[in-house]
């Protein structure tokens, strides 16, 4: 017989394990209960995840592949969309017999072939091509598309034969990191507004590909007493095209750049690839990578003679026979930083042998799917409130109990949730009173007024379900399509309640009142994490217990819960239904992907339940629980208000009431 384990208030990290047993390890002490009060109850039941969805985590890959003239040397055969360096019989000379198409075109052909197959089996990869020379030209999918990223369908692959006859003369790095950066960018801004639960699940992977070192290089100190050299590649480089760097009007104008300044220089490329890996943080991305591939050929580079001397660059106090390694230790070294830095691998191919080998579809490009673990499970009460020795009254559930309420300094509806009914509730007003909001009769402009000419015929929405309305979403900045927009399982609106901020992931961390119980640990005991009261945490604190019951063959997961020490409240009448003592119970649950649940914002679900304690008589459930099933837990916009929608609620509704909660 399998036994529940005593996990009090777990933590959100620690119920997304998903293990199938538990060790002593992760047992506390068992406090005095008091299962036998006739006012406590305890809700238990069973929630199932969802069966993994391989399509609900994107792969997205931009490969920026270096388009300059030389790669005709590099990687053969090729030519310029002008008449140019790569049509010169001696370069067609040392092309070798026999080949036709470039290794590149070859590796890219294989790497959409192989990403086809992994979106076959479900999967979701996309893709993004950015060839670049003197400037990022050519891109697909193409931009009158008005899409970033596409799935690699049959008509990539015409588009990828056509990659050899287009080269250019540049190499211009700056540009193509540029670009690199503000096409994920933009896309990640274009998810946030429309799908941002997607972003942590999805992955960001840049390939860099190029055969040579940036090309021109420009600084804008032409007086250096020392510059930099293939020993010391760290250093500011000297102006590679002196007539280029400070030309008033040079030809092949690099986009963006201004003549006499720095172009092409370390410090800016390197802060491009930083740029790139912040968008992780900054946005709470799944992942975000930097590959890097060189392919130099240095024999083809040595039998290309002195026309190639330009294109690899010169060096003072190289000998000349030493061009190309000098040019091949360059590139090497600032390639490798560009992977350290994006977190990435470094790949670099030698010989005609290994160029004409190359692959690029053993780099990381796997997805974050995974099946779906318990993130949160907690209980919110919709009727009382903690107060300095036991649980208070709160009938309408707006985290106001009602002798404040009805105080002569508050005189607000102990029955309507937001009573001057600007879609604030009068928790939210009353916590942000020093913000000048006011709860009592007084609609805020910050909220609605039918009758302002801001907010004309406006109307409460919850979009979300987490309890706030779109006028305190746009106050507090959260997200009006999120229930949880910091992703550290708690909803926004707990964590509004007592002015904790839901944008700062911290609730694990913090201990705002100091008594020693971290805030998440407090709100999902149902303390107050404003308020010293260990005392109370001790005597009135929700107690959970959960186990993995079952484990599906689609791959979902069946938790077995029991959540006891829940304190029943004796509510008065309310308008409407004259039975006093109703106690409303909101039951969250959240499941999240297990490769990434600490920092996904989850799927969630709530289901409420109703009990009654009236004593001397009544007490309903009369036995110590409520059971819930898993078809009791609904999207929280379905659950809707419990008050008006009292057969979605476990237990027996007060019969006949109107209004009062409103999440």
């Amino acid at each position: 017989m399998r036994r529940l384990v005593r996990l009090p208030l777990l933590a959100a990290g620690l119920l997304a394990t998903g293990l199938l047993s538990c060790t002593d390890s992760m047992l506390e002490p068992r406090t005095e209960q008091q299962s036998n009060v006739d006012n406590r109850v305890m809700l238990q039941g069973r929630v199932c995840t969802r069966p993994p969805n391989p399509s609900g985590f994107p792969v997205k890959v931009v490969v920026v592949i270096d388009e300059s003239g030389s790669m005709c040397i590099s990687d053969p055969p090729g030519a310029q969309r002008d008449s140019g360096f790569c049509q010169r019989a001696e370069v067609q000379a040392i092309i070798p017999p026999g080949v036709t198409e470039p290794a590149r075109v070859r590796a890219l052909k294989r790497l959409v072939t192989q990403f086809r197959e992994v979106n076959a089996r479900g999967g979701n990869v996309q893709v993004s091509v950015a060839p670049f020379e003197t400037n990022v030209r050519n891109v697909w999918p193409p931009v009158a598309t008005g899409n970033r990223f596409a799935r690699p369908d049959t008509n990539i692959d015409s588009y990828i034969d056509g990659l050899q006859s287009q080269l250019g003369k540049g190499t211009d790095y700056q540009g193509a990191l540029s670009y690199a950066y503000s096409l994920i960018a933009s896309d990640i801004n274009a998810v946030s507004l429309s799908n941002p639960e997607l972003l942590p699940r999805t992955r960001y992977v840049v390939v860099f590909l190029t055969d040579g070192t940036p090309y021109p290089r420009c600084s804008a100190s032409d007086n250096l007493s020392v510059y930099a050299s293939p020993d010391s590649p760290d250093l500011t480089w000297r102006d590679s095209l002196t007539d280029f760097c400070n030309a008033t009007d040079p030809e092949d104008q690099i986009e963006g750049f201004e003549v006499g300044t720095d172009r092409n220089q370390n410090y800016q490329l390197f802060s491009y690839v930083r740029r790139l890996m912040e968008l992780k943080e900054q946005n709470n991305v799944g992942d975000v990578r930097m590959h890097t591939v060189l392919l130099f050929n240095q024999e083809a580079v040595r039998a290309c003679g002195p026309i190639c001397q330009d294109i690899y660059g010169v060096y003072p106090g190289v000998p000349q026979a030493e061009y190309p390694a000098a040019a091949k230790k360059i590139a090497s070294w600032l390639l490798k930083r560009f992977a350290e830095l994006g977190n990435g691998v470094y790949q670099e191919f030698n010989d005609t042998r290994e160029i004409s080998n190359l692959g690029l579809g053993a780099l990381d490009y796997s997805s974050f799917a995974s099946r779906n673990v318990m993130k949160t499970l907690m209980v919110e009460s919709l009727s009382s409130a903690p107060g300095l020795d036991s649980r208070v009254v709160d009938s309408d559930g707006d985290g106001v109990p009602d002798d404040v309420d009805t105080s002569f300094a508050l005189k607000t509806n102990p029955f309507i949730p937001d009573s001057d009914r600007d879609c604030l509730d009068d928790g939210f007003e009353s916590r942000r009173a020093d913000q000048g909001f006011r709860a009592d009769n007084d609609l805020d402009a910050r909220g609605c007024d039918p009758n302002s000419p801001l907010t004309p015929r406006c109307t409460c929405r919850d979009t979300d379900g987490d309890g706030l309305s779109q006028f305190a979403e746009a106050y507090l900045r959260t997200r009006e399509t999120i229930v949880d927009s910091d992703g550290d399982g708690i909803p926004d609106s707990i964590e509004a309640r007592w002015g904790l901020d839901p944008l700062a992931p911290t609730v694990a961390g913090l201990d705002t009142d100091g008594d020693g119980l971290p805030d998440e640990v407090e709100l999902r005991a149902g303390t107050d994490p404003t308020r010293r009261d260990r005392a109370f945490f001790e005597k009135s604190g929700y107690q959970y217990e959960t186990r993995i019951a079952e484990v599906r063959p689609n791959g979902s997961i069946c938790y077995d819960y029991t959540v006891s020490n829940l304190t029943m409240v004796t509510p008065p009448d309310r308008p409407g239904s004259p039975k006093q003592g109703f106690n409303l119970f909101r039951l969250w649950f959240a499941e999240a992907p297990e490769s990434g649940v600490a920092t996904d914002y989850g799927v969630w679900q709530a289901a409420c339940a109703w009990a009654q304690y009236a004593p001397p008589s009544v007490r309903i459930p009369v036995g110590p629980e409520l059971t819930l099933t898993n078809e009791n837990f609904r999207v929280p916009t379905e659950l809707g208000n419990p008050w008006e929608n009292q057969g979605r609620c476990v237990g027996t509704p007060p019969a006949g009431s109107q209004g009062g909660f409103v999440p």
